[in-house]
């Protein structure tokens, strides 16, 4: 359930390295590419693109998490990791060219990489996407967006892109959130225009 999967997400190893590779081979990237992970826990998955990337940039805003990450890429020997002791909703994203975050990432920081990432750029995120943002499902809970982002006609459409074209509802797909979940779900088809619009402007 999508539930029980959004537990995982606060996790300092959220992204196993089988999955974040599989994840790797939809995108992917090039030696131009500008990766960054937004909420990086203790940096794996900056580690694990650098060898494809120009540059791996991991956000963290807890402390003791930003420090093993930084250990972690010392370690790990790549020159081009760079690992920042930020908020997601403050950094840049001007050279941003692919996202990824397993944590829950809402309107704010989605205008951000609207309006300051590179044309084309490929967001990964784990999870619901905000609505009314059109993705396309890559597999489990992973979906993939592209700036400029796109608008769902309906909610119909959200929940046959969310879960792949599989038939279902918004009611059915509720049913599998958390309070949570449902409450910022909710919030995002309320204000739906209004937030469409702030990405517009």
């Amino acid at each position: 359930m999508v539930a029980r999967a959004a537990a995982w997400r606060g996790s300092p190893r959220a992204s196993s390295k089988r999955e974040f590779d599989r994840v790797l081979g939809y995108l992917n990237p090039s030696k131009g590419d500008v990766f960054y992970d937004l909420g990086c826990g203790y940096g794996g998955p900056c580690i694990w693109a650098a060898p494809k990337v120009k540059l791996a940039v991991g956000v963290e805003d807890h402390y003791y998490r930003y420090l093993r990450a930084k250990r972690e890429v010392e370690k790990s020997g790549f020159s081009n990791i760079k690992i920042l002791w930020d908020d997601i909703e403050s950094v840049s994203y001007r050279n941003a060219t692919i996202l990824y975050s397993v944590i829950y990432v809402g309107f704010g920081v989605i205008k951000k990489i609207h309006r300051e990432s590179k044309q084309r750029s490929k967001v990964v995120l784990y999870g619901l996407p905000p609505y009314p943002l059109k993705s396309e499902h890559l597999f489990g809970h992973f979906h993939r967006l592209v700036t400029p982002f796109e608008k769902v006609k309906d909610e119909e459409e959200y929940v046959l892109n969310y879960l792949g074209g599989k038939y279902s509802s918004m009611r059915k797909l509720m049913r599998s959130l958390d309070r949570e979940q449902v409450r910022d779900l909710k919030a995002e088809i309320e204000y739906s225009d209004e937030n469409w619009k702030s990405l517009k402007t």
